[in-house]
């Protein structure tokens, strides 16, 4: 059996520092989490890390999906990511 080893795209290590910065925030051990905790760290890493890159990039939060769904105000919308 051959096993092949890639590298990682530098988005995919941005996005998995994010999601050990979240893990250490909230004290939680992502491989001891049950599937929902993961679900839930995924996405909060996902959206701090789609914020980050907005604001990079001199953008609104408007131009970000809200964090699950939930509905934003015009403020927050108005505001830097």
């Amino acid at each position: 059996m051959d096993i092949e080893v890639k590298r990682m795209s530098p988005t995919a290590i941005e996005m998995l520092d994010q999601l050990g910065a979240v893990c250490k925030r909230f004290g939680v051990d992502y491989y001891a989490a049950s599937q929902n905790q993961r679900d839930l760290l995924d996405s909060i890493a996902l959206h701090e890390y789609q914020l980050k890159k907005a604001h990079e990039q001199g953008l609104k939060r408007s131009e970000v999906p809200p964090f699950l769904g939930l509905k934003r105000s015009d403020r927050s919308n108005d505001m830097p990511a």
